[in-house]
């Protein structure tokens, strides 16, 4: 029998109603108990290191979940994370950018509460404790709802309440389970070269842009002494003018900048020369953020300054942005 430590931090999958609301409340151990022979087939270790919603989780949470998992891998053959649904793909993402381990990591959780009509949260667990101690998942981190494993670096949360809440956009799925067992589309690895940050002790924020945004959410941000920014900009990069201004200020006073696309496919390139255009924007040394959401490329730019902080080195861990159809960047660069 294969083994699967479980490492519990709470989230929807552990909460009940109160008359405050939805709150977790419910140990892993609570959980197992009262998922009747979800458990059975693998051997399983239990560990409730936090007790929160996602949202409430800070990066030194993210820091201890990836500390446990290194200490917990040395001896099983998977590991499971419960975890909220507000932020999962987040830490799944943090995870997999940080952690070098040989053995799977799956990401799980539900959508609706431990004390709901036909709770999502046993399916969903099964799902995982099956990944992580299937014979074809070897290694990477992975996100399993629904009955859908999704790559971390992919997975993105579409819905805020339906069961269907994550896909993968263009990547597609790594593998379905069906009756018969899983399905796999493609084959299960990590998307993400491993960058060695234990800690993280940078401090990045994300700046939105729409229609006649100006540069005072940059500015003050880099007033506050920012480490690192992610402009969310339009189309394939290009933002209104006096955020463009206010850009090129923060890189002058050494703060990095990193461009993605409020768009949920595609990626940021450098075509438009206009002041606010993309290509003068990689003119004034910004780095571009591919086809990485704003909040998965704060991730990756906490991790990528916290470990090196060169913006040369930042730039190469970013990588040009070119994907091939697998999901992977060409030439040397990291996707």
């Amino acid at each position: 029998m294969r083994s699967v430590h479980v490492v519990a931090t709470g989230g929807t999958i552990a909460s009940t109603s109160t008359g405050a609301g939805a709150v977790p409340t419910e140990s892993v151990q609570e959980l197992a108990a009262a998922y009747s022979g979800v458990f059975d087939r693998v051997d399983v270790r239990l560990e409730q290191l936090t007790q929160l919603p996602s949202s409430e989780l800070t990066t030194d949470d993210l820091e201890a979940i990836g500390d446990r998992i290194r200490t917990a891998a040395a001896d099983v053959d998977g590991v499971v994370v419960f975890h909220g649904t507000d932020t999962i793909e987040e830490t799944a993402y943090y995870l997999d950018l940080v952690l070098d381990v040989d053995v799977p990591v799956v990401l799980t959780g539900a959508q609706r509460t431990h004390d709901e009509i036909s709770p999502d949260g046993p399916a969903n667990v099964r799902g995982a404790l099956d990944a992580a101690a299937h014979d074809h998942v070897q290694d990477g981190v992975y996100v399993l709802f629904n009955e859908q494993l999704h790559a971390a670096r992919a997975v993105t949360k579409r819905h805020s309440s339906n069961l269907d809440a994550y896909d993968s956009g263009e990547y597609g799925l790594v593998a379905e389970r069906t009756p018969e067992g899983f399905w796999f589309y493609r084959r299960p690895e990590s998307l993400s070269a491993t960058i060695p940050a234990r800690t993280i002790t940078a401090t990045v924020e994300v700046v939105t842009t729409s229609t006649d945004t100006d540069g005072s959410a940059i500015r003050h941000a880099v007033d506050r002494g920012v480490d690192g920014l992610v402009v969310d900009a339009l189309g394939l990069g290009n933002v209104p003018t006096d955020v463009a201004s206010a850009i090129e200020s923060a890189i002058d006073d050494d703060v990095v900048v990193v461009v993605t696309t409020r768009c949920r496919d595609g990626v940021v390139s450098p075509v438009y020369g206009s002041d606010g255009g993309a290509k003068a924007l990689e003119e004034a040394g910004v780095v571009f953020g591919s086809d990485l959401p704003a909040h998965k490329a704060r991730i990756k730019l906490l991790v990528a300054l916290s470990a090196r902080g060169d913006i040369d080195d930042v730039r190469a861990l970013f990588g040009s942005g070119q994907r091939d159809s697998y999901g992977y960047v060409t030439a040397d660069s990291d996707p």
